[in-house]
């Protein structure tokens, strides 16, 4: 029996605005992947109080369990809620956009699920007018 090919699972991608984060998933996320996108996302908050969030998942294979335990990941979690302007998910399990619609009213920032067909429309909306954006806030 061979081993599972693993390789990192989240990378970042470039953007258009420094106040726009983005990042691509493909396969199993490790705890450690997990971190460091937090850690990205605390050095932005300290450049920024609220960013744009585009997360584009190709393949999800799920992730270590352990980093719901993990100090960091709470606290990331915790502090995405206080300084995200606007999330965008594009692609993922069906489980996802569902789960999506249902809890999106119970956030602040304003969430969005778009297929992987549709992400230009997710890039278009992330970006969006930043000036209209503050004045609805």
């Amino acid at each position: 029996m061979t081993d599972k090919l693993r390789h990192p699972a989240f990378t970042q991608l470039k953007t258009e605005r420094d106040d726009v984060y983005a990042f691509e998933i493909n396969g199993h996320i490790s705890k450690q992947e997990i971190e460091e996108a937090y850690q990205i996302l605390e050095k932005a908050y300290e450049k920024h109080d609220k960013i744009n969030l585009f997360v584009r998942m190709g393949r999800y294979d799920g992730f270590d369990l352990s980093a719901l335990f993990s100090d960091i990941t709470y606290a990331g979690k915790l502090h995405a809620i206080r300084h995200m302007r606007r999330y965008a998910l594009v692609g993922g399990p069906a489980w996802i956009a569902n789960a999506i619609r249902f809890f999106a009213p119970l956030f602040r920032m304003e969430v969005r699920h778009f297929e992987l067909d549709d992400e230009a429309e997710a890039w278009r909306w992330i970006y969006g007018n930043i000036d209209s954006d503050e004045e609805a806030a």
